[in-house]
């Protein structure tokens, strides 16, 4: 019986095996099948990225071809600028000019990229026009850099440009040279270096020049980065900086703020923005798979300040390039991206920037645009806010008049220690599409409107009114992101970036401010531009009172590790 009851198990034991190893084959078939499908769908993709790639290639290489026929280096008198975002502005070594090189501009219908170089005249507030042979193509988020050595040089590297719809997008990875002495420019034909990319920052130091983090996005992939690229200006040569397994780096990211301190060897770090995917947030069964992911990625602004020791310091045993994140104490700015960032006598200033937010549906975002002031000092890990006063004597009217250009007040606030205007002036609730391509026709032609109505009068713009509804105290920029901002001495300059109005889509600004940081006595208006005027006043609530006031920074905080190093946020890159 034993033997029986052995053998009819083994029997059924046989059976249930064979079904197993059916099922397992079925299994095994669907799984082959799956990847299949999945590197199909991946060389899809690639095909489709290199077609988009060549079709872009083309229209840059017939691009070239026209700046190859430009007979000779030649400069005009020219006015301002049109409005523009995403451009460099740079100190020229000389500190007598400032250079605007490239950017894009967005109507609502078409983005325009720039490969236009401009050189403004500190001295005589006034713009000339640049041409010249071989030219870098047009773009955009790229980074410059100027250096002291042979006459002069600009260095610019990087970028992003996009067919007119922005259907396709294409980043670089060339390095240029322009002589300032001839005002020629040249492509660096040297290997190793970063990736094709945009969103990145670049500084110079001693001998070198610093690239770091950036993103890659066609639209169909993207990536964010947070290696480190030296381009040594004696050899000519690109080298990646490694550090030492364990050491901390700053995560992955785009549009963070790089200053460097040339006499410690150093470059700082703030901030930045970077979009995460989390985990899925709701299953819809009516929609794909693509779509429910597209709602899980989640944008993450971080607060966080790092210090790149380039050169090391053997005494110290700092090892070169290692990063060491900063301690954070004070009242640092609130949580935003695409701001700018200076290094003035052992400070970190950083103006300006939005916060974004999605909306319920998940179609939009809400925004708050900033143009408040902040400084980190370096020494001792401490954040405080800045407000700049208005000059003694002299009411805002005519500080705007003498500066040749329009002014727009924030109102008056006290303040300690006597009379300050505060820099903030509040970006409010603002609806901005996830993305721009959807913006309605009925938006689009407001705005529009609005820029050409203020850039008509922006000779002679009305007088902004405080809370007591008098004119108020002193001009100020209005908020903004993605503007371009740099220092000579202890004056800092502010071009352009974007703003956007309530019920209204996006303007590009381009008009011009300066502020002596040591001063803070005032901001004094270069040129209006296109600043709208309902951007040029703090907006107030229903009750009169001032809706917020960032520019108080959050209490006072104490930490040094990363545990608040970033918020999340549904905004796009910087």
């Amino acid at each position: 019986r034993s033997a029986g009851v052995w053998y009819g198990m083994g029997k059924r034991d046989s059976k249930a095996a064979k079904a197993k190893r059916a099922e397992r084959r079925g299994k095994g078939a669907l799984k082959t099948e799956e990847k299949t499908a999945k590197g199909e769908q991946k060389q899809k993709r690639r095909d489709a990225n290199r077609q988009d790639d060549e079709d872009l290639e083309k229209v840059l290489k017939e691009f070239a071809a026209m700046q190859a026929d430009e007979a000779k280096v030649g400069e005009q008198a020219v006015p301002p600028p049109s409005p523009r975002a995403n451009g460099s502005l740079t100190l020229h070594p000389s500190g007598n000019e400032l250079l605007l090189f490239g950017g894009e501009h967005f109507d609502g219908k078409k983005n325009t990229f720039y490969n236009e170089l401009y050189r403004y005249s500190i001295k005589r507030n006034d713009w000339r026009l640049v041409t010249s042979k071989r030219a870098p193509p047009p773009r955009s988020s790229h980074q410059a850099a100027a250096v002291p050595t042979g006459g002069g040089s600009l260095f610019v590297f990087g970028g992003e440009f996009s067919s007119a719809n922005q259907s396709q997008f294409y980043h670089y990875r060339d390095l240029w040279c322009l002589d300032l002495a001839t005002y020629v420019w040249e492509q660096v034909q040297a290997k190793n270096g970063p990736s094709a990319r945009s969103g990145h920052r670049m500084v110079h130091c001693r001998d070198r020049l610093l690239v770091f983090g950036g993103f890659f996005d066609n639209l169909r992939d993207v990536k964010y980065y947070n290696d480190a690229h030296v381009f040594d200006l004696s050899l000519y040569q690109w080298h990646k900086l490694v550090t030492a397994p364990g050491d901390p780096v700053p995560q992955p990211r785009s549009g963070c703020s790089l200053a460097a301190d040339p006499a410690a060897g150093a470059v700082f770090l703030y901030g930045g923005y970077y979009k995460k995917k989390v985990a899925m947030q709701q299953f819809d069964s009516h929609k794909d798979k693509a779509a429910v992911e597209e709602l899980s990625e989640t944008g993450v602004e971080f607060r966080d300040t790092w210090r790149l020791d380039l050169f090391g310091d053997s005494a110290s045993g700092v090892r070169p390039g290692s990063w060491t994140q900063q301690k954070k104490s004070g009242a640092p700015p609130s949580s935003r991206s695409g701001c700018s960032m200076v290094l003035n006598r052992g400070r970190l200033v950083v103006f300006g920037g939005v916060h974004d937010e999605d909306t319920a549906d998940g179609d939009g975002l809400v925004s708050e645009f900033y143009a408040d002031a902040h400084s980190y000092t370096i020494e001792t890990g401490r954040w405080r806010a800045l407000a700049v006063e208005s000059k003694p004597g002299k009411p805002a009217a005519l500080a705007a008049a003498d500066s040749g250009g329009g002014e727009g007040g924030v109102a008056s606030r006290a303040a300690e220690g006597g009379d300050a205007t505060s820099l903030l002036a509040l970006g409010g609730g603002r609806r901005r599409n996830r993305n721009r391509n959807d913006s309605d026709d009925e938006d689009v032609a407001g705005a529009a409107a609005l820029a050409a109505g203020t850039a008509a009068g922006a000779a002679e713009p009305p007088l902004a009114e405080s809370e007591e509804g008098g004119a108020a105290s002193a001009p100020a920029p209005c908020p903004r992101m993605n503007h371009r901002v740099a220092l000579k001495g202890n004056t800092m300059y502010v071009y352009g970036g974007l703003y956007e109005p309530e019920e209204s889509s996006e303007i590009t600004l381009n008009d011009m401010w300066s502020v002596d940081l040591s001063k803070l006595d005032g901001w004094t208006c270069l040129h209006a531009g296109n600043a709208p005027e309902d951007a040029l006043v703090r907006e107030l609530s229903d009750d009169g009172s001032s809706s917020d006031d960032s520019s108080e920074g959050e209490g006072e905080e104490e930490e040094s590790g990363s545990s608040d190093s970033e918020d999340e946020t549904a905004g796009p890159p910087s």
